[in-house]
């Protein structure tokens, strides 16, 4: 009798696998062959899954942009909405969101030539936004703020944090977790103590 595979779950190994290698040696090295040998298995049974390495980049991508959902919708205290959690949980302060973090870089880099890629993109962008929107509006330090006004400062602040990671990712020595925690506050602060 055959072994029963679980797909979703050799799917969640392999995209595992490719962001391993993503995050230590960028795009170039998640190849169908190089993730086959990290993972142990042969290059057909990682092509049954992927049959390019275009598939894999974007099962990788998606497999990060979840994780990192995951990650922001643990961090909301029960019982009430707090934007700082939100953005704090997304800061690569370690190894898993920081890898997560390499993974949209170089998939960022591969969508600028790629319609369907970059349509991903906005998606994810979109959604993201929206969801500090929410947060922003349900978030009592905000309260003061018009509700026409959470998009724009949903999205200023989406543009903050990929500022700061980018300078945490090629200049860590300057970007301590607290720095980084103390960046997202200063800039919070801001916001909440703005008079309308």
């Amino acid at each position: 009798m055959p072994a029963i595979i679980d797909h979703a779950a050799r799917r969640t190994a392999l995209a595992e696998v490719a962001a391993d290698l993503v995050a230590t040696g960028g795009s170039e090295a998640a190849t169908v062959r190089a993730v086959a040998a990290a993972a142990g298995f042969s290059t057909k049974a990682v092509t049954h899954y992927f049959p390019d390495k275009r598939a894999l980049m974007l099962l990788t991508y998606r497999h990060a942009a979840l994780s990192s959902k995951a990650r922001t919708d643990a961090s909301q205290p029960e019982g009430r909405k707090d934007v700082a959690a939100l953005l704090h949980a997304l800061l690569p302060t370690d190894p898993k969101v920081e890898r997560d973090w390499r993974v949209w870089f170089s998939f960022w880099g591969l969508a600028i030539a790629d319609p369907e890629l970059a349509e991903e993109q906005r998606v994810r962008m979109r959604d993201f936004v929206a969801q500090i929107a929410a947060i922003l509006a349900a978030d009592p330090a905000f309260s003061h703020c018009a509700v026409a006004d959470y998009p724009r400062i949903a999205s200023a602040l989406l543009a903050a944090l990929i500022g700061i990671v980018t300078q945490v990712i090629f200049a860590p020595e300057s970007w301590p977790p607290s720095a980084q925690a103390q960046a997202i506050d200063d800039l919070l602060a801001r916001i909440a103590n703005r008079a309308d």
